[in-house]
């Protein structure tokens, strides 16, 4: 084979594969993940994939060929792409979407220009995402202030009641009520602290044997006091065949607490709130019901998300990163957790955990 031959032979395989890739074009195009439209000089819209059509909720063989000032759909947004040529980044509420639109004037290697390639980006759940993040820090900021006002105002009756020789029981409920208070503030910087983990893949479980039943019996002499004060009517039960169980205590505890503070928050005077642990198969089962204002359907498929507050909850105080935290820890026990609630007769949540029965405690 000649040179000439092998010459030919090679630009006919080079032009194959141009076609090939410029077939692939549109495909590729179609495939990213926000939207691409382009337009011509005229402004008729040439190319636009399958994105900016979701975006735009339109229908490609509506769309392609018509020039953007004559369609109706989205007309914010079609209102910057007929305007906006020059480069800089724009941002649009169109649909219940907040877009970003970014356009860059396409030419050839000769410098003739051909129009000009849009680029759109929904960005509404990092909007929304910042929105809350904002929300949060400022009803953290309010929220820690209250629990250092009180701890300062026991510190300062203390004081009074130290320098006028007052009785010890005053000075002991000053101490006990600013513990209290301290507690609720540690509790609070350490969601803040463990959302940080969440989002970055730090939240650790360290396992150790522990014996539940007991553990239950302190935490609920520890949650009697608030539903006291609640006036509701807090049970603890659990089922005698509890063995030692490989868990994270100190997580397991913010579970708990977690879950049994909300019903007790949520549930009304004269309301009842009743926790109930039981083993089924080596599986861990407890649950926390209650008689509260309950949670909106609508809201349910939500409600383990991070800073989201079903509509009942905006009356009280809390950070909605408590179940998101919860949820986050359940599942690092290789666990899950639900909840079935009605609104206005209450709510019922469930955790499911492997126990890691110890079979050495249980031979020996």
């Amino acid at each position: 084979m000649d040179r000439s031959t092998r010459h030919q032979e090679g630009t006919g395989n080079d032009r194959g594969l141009a076609v090939d890739q410029q077939g692939m074009a549109p495909f590729i195009i179609d495939q990213l993940r926000h939207g691409v439209i382009f337009v011509d000089r005229v402004g008729g819209i040439r190319t636009i994939n399958r994105e900016a059509c979701r975006l735009l909720n339109a229908d490609p063989d509506d769309v392609q060929g018509k020039r953007v000032d004559m369609l109706p759909i989205r007309a914010p947004l079609f209102k910057i792409l007929g305007e906006n040529s020059r480069g800089a980044g724009v941002e649009v509420s169109s649909g219940g979407l907040v877009l970003t639109v970014r356009s860059q004037r396409f030419t050839d290697p000769a410098g003739t220009e051909h129009g000009i390639l849009y680029e759109v980006r929904d960005i509404t759940r990092e909007r929304k995402e910042r929105r809350q993040r904002e929300e949060f820090v400022a009803m953290m900021t309010h929220d820690l202030k209250s629990p250092l006002t009180v701890v300062g105002g026991y510190l300062q009756s203390m004081a009074m009641a130290l320098a006028e020789g007052e009785a010890v029981d005053r000075i002991m409920l000053c101490l006990q009520e600013a513990e209290r208070a301290c507690g609720k503030m540690l509790r609070m910087i350490e969601n803040i602290l463990d959302t940080y983990r969440l989002e970055v893949g730090l939240l650790k479980i360290q396992r150790e044997y522990c014996d539940l039943k007991k553990l239950l019996a302190d935490w609920g002499a520890g949650f009697q006091q608030e539903a006291k004060e609640q006036g509701v009517a807090l049970t603890f039960s659990a089922t005698a065949d509890i063995p030692p169980l490989k868990l994270d205590e100190k997580q397991l505890w913010r579970v708990i607490a977690n879950l049994v503070g909300n019903a007790v928050k949520f549930t009304p005077k004269g309301g009842r709130v009743s926790v109930a642990v039981r083993m089924e198969d080596d599986i861990l089962m407890f649950t926390v019901a209650d008689t509260g204002i309950g949670i909106p359907a609508k809201d349910l498929g939500k409600i383990f998300n991070k800073y989201f507050r079903a509509k009942g909850a905006i009356g009280f105080k809390g950070t909605g990163l408590g179940l998101a935290i919860s949820k986050a820890i359940v599942e690092a026990h290789g666990g899950k957790i639900d909840v079935t609630s009605q609104e206005g007769e209450g709510s019922c949540f469930t955790v499911l955990i492997p126990g890691m029965v110890t079979h050495e405690k249980k031979t020996h």
